[in-house]
C-alpha cells in the first residue's frame, strides 16, 4: 500500500505545476481570476487566512471541488 501511495505523489508532482506565493499574487494583482483553496484543517485556517482563501480541507477537497470550483477553467491555487 505505501507503494501505491508513493506513485499517487510522484504522479501529482509530475502533473500538477507548483507556483510560488509571488507567482499567485502576481497573478491575483494583475486581476487573474482564480480560487485560492485552503485545504489545511480548520484548526489551521484559525491561526492565518490568504485574503479570498475558501476554506475546503483535504479530506473533503474530493467531494466538494465541483460544487466549490464550478468553472473548469478556473486558476485554482491550493494552500
Amino acid at each position: 500500500m505505501e507503494n501505491i501511495g508513493r506513485k499517487m505523489v510522484e504522479i501529482a508532482e509530475n502533473t500538477v505545476p507548483s507556483v510560488t506565493a509571488r507567482e499567485v499574487y502576481e497573478k491575483k494583482e494583475a486581476g487573474k481570476p482564480m480560487v485560492i483553496l485552503d485545504i489545511r484543517e480548520p484548526d489551521e485556517w484559525e491561526k492565518g487566512v490568504i485574503e479570498g482563501a475558501v476554506l475546503l480541507s483535504r479530506g473533503r477537497l474530493e467531494g466538494r471541488l465541483e460544487e466549490m470550483v464550478p468553472d473548469k477553467d478556473a486558476y485554482i491555487v491550493t494552500h
